[in-house]
């Protein structure tokens, strides 16, 4: 997964998604990431620093790899928050 960040509007981040049909080919999977996505964004602290946050999906998912995606998405936001 790859976490694009830049600044934004004060107070206020965004979320960008980007799921391309070859890692997730089924649409079900692909808006179950994003509702995942969505879900860890707004009830992490990045929400408020005024960033915009761009989420690219690099490896296949799997419905049993949901838990250490949804991990490795939440360390992301975390490293994006120190920054």
């Amino acid at each position: 997964m790859l976490l694009h960040v830049a600044a934004g509007p004060a107070g206020l981040s965004r979320l960008g998604l980007s799921v391309p049909k070859r890692q997730a080919p089924r649409a079900v999977d692909r808006n179950r990431l994003k509702r995942l996505a969505r879900e860890a964004f707004r009830q992490h602290a990045a929400r408020d620093l005024g960033l915009d946050l761009v989420f690219t999906v690099r490896e296949k998912f799997t419905r049993q790899g949901e838990k250490p995606w949804r991990d490795e998405l939440l360390s992301l936001l975390d490293r994006a928050a120190v920054s």
